[in-house]
């Protein structure tokens, strides 16, 4: 960020209050291994339990030998009394103004507003936990500007320009916003997104299920490339491709052309994602009724087929009958079978199953 902008920021938020802010609990950090690459944390020098002055001294003190500190952003985008967008963030009970323009690697013209995906962005990282470097600080007025970019830059420099970064190593990332379909991580300097795809081996209807703001998570490097035009880094990681699929051994024992019972764990695009009891997911297009399943609904699964390489079972969808004089461990019963000389009729899930 220029010196002169920085002053000026400091000039518009010395005349803002100093507002104590709720501040959500920084997720647990996951201890270290052989293959993990894990973000050093700096020794903060401070804690909230210390006097303003030292906390204040100790900030400037960072600003000058461009520290890298860690904060959790405290609320979503605000705007200073001369009109400058700027994002709270808390470090250690000091509240830290961030110029929007400084809090992403995104680029756009002065003139414009702030892109729609970068406010989208921002407005979900309430309660992340994110590094930034201060870049001027006022201890008489109590006021301080950081830049995350700067650090974020300077984080790509020590892991990523020195190759320590790399494809197939693990990583502990930083959740910085989840959405239905995607979760933005931070990887040492690098934002990404990761698709609901590659964020867990079992079925879900929605990640906010699985991840939130704040969390810290272990995921697979698959890819990284490098800009050199605007001198940044891109990852391409898989939260899930962290561990070993805990479906494999279930799924060899899957017999083709075999049913099973299962429960609907989402529909998308009229695909019907299904957790089969013996512990495999399953997923289909087809499914031999009127009614289409809903998320929850009980089915029987047909497999037709294994695909190994995502591990999972491929098949047919049938409405789901259940009766209570059916012993629990007759689970696969093929359309149209008789039970105790009485045939079963399907029907779709929700509904007390008959007998004709």
């Amino acid at each position: 960020m220029p010196k002169k902008k920085v002053t000026e920021a400091v000039e518009e938020v010395v005349q803002e209050p100093v507002v104590s802010e709720h501040v959500p609990p920084q997720a647990p950090r996951r201890q270290g291994s052989d293959d993990l690459l894990e973000l050093n944390d700096l020794e903060r020098g401070v804690t909230r339990e210390d006097s303003e002055d030292a906390k204040w001294g100790y900030l400037a003190g960072a600003a000058r030998r461009q520290q890298i500190l860690t904060g959790i952003v405290s609320s979503g985008i605000i705007q200073t009394e001369n009109g400058l967008p700027v994002c709270p963030v808390d470090f250690e009970g000091l509240r830290i103004l961030i110029p929007i323009r400084e809090m992403v690697l995104t680029e756009w013209p002065e003139e414009d507003p702030i892109p729609r995906s970068v406010r989208i962005q921002i407005g979900r990282m309430l309660g992340a936990t994110i590094d930034f470097i201060p870049a001027a600080v006022d201890i008489r007025n109590r006021a301080a500007v950081g830049s995350r970019k700067a650090a974020m830059l300077q984080r790509q420099k020590r892991y990523y320009a020195t190759g320590r970064v790399k494809p197939g190593i693990l990583m502990a990332c930083r959740v910085l916003g989840v959405g239905n379909n995607t979760m933005t991580v931070e990887a040492c300097g690098v934002d990404t997104e990761i698709y609901a795809r590659n964020v867990s081996w079992e079925w879900f209807s929605d990640i906010a299920d699985l991840h939130s703001t704040g969390d810290l998570v272990v995921a697979r490097v698959m890819d990284v490339s490098y800009n050199e035009e605007r001198d940044v880094y891109s990852v391409n990681l898989s939260i899930k491709e962290a561990s070993e699929n805990p479906d494999r051994a279930a799924l060899e024992k899957i017999t083709p052309n075999s049913n099973y019972f299962g429960v609907v764990t989402g529909v998308k695009d009229r695909v019907f994602f299904v957790r089969l009891q013996v512990g495999v997911n399953a997923k289909t297009k087809l499914y031999r009724s009127i009614d289409m399943p809903s998320r929850l609904d009980t089915v029987s699964f047909r497999v037709t087929g294994v695909d190994e390489e995502n591990g999972i079972a491929l098949g047919c969808a049938l409405p789901w009958q259940w009766v209570d004089d059916i012993p629990r461990e007759i689970w696969d019963i093929p359309l149209g079978a008789c039970v105790d000389g009485e045939k079963i009729r399907y029907f779709s899930g929700g509904k007390n199953p008959s007998k004709s």
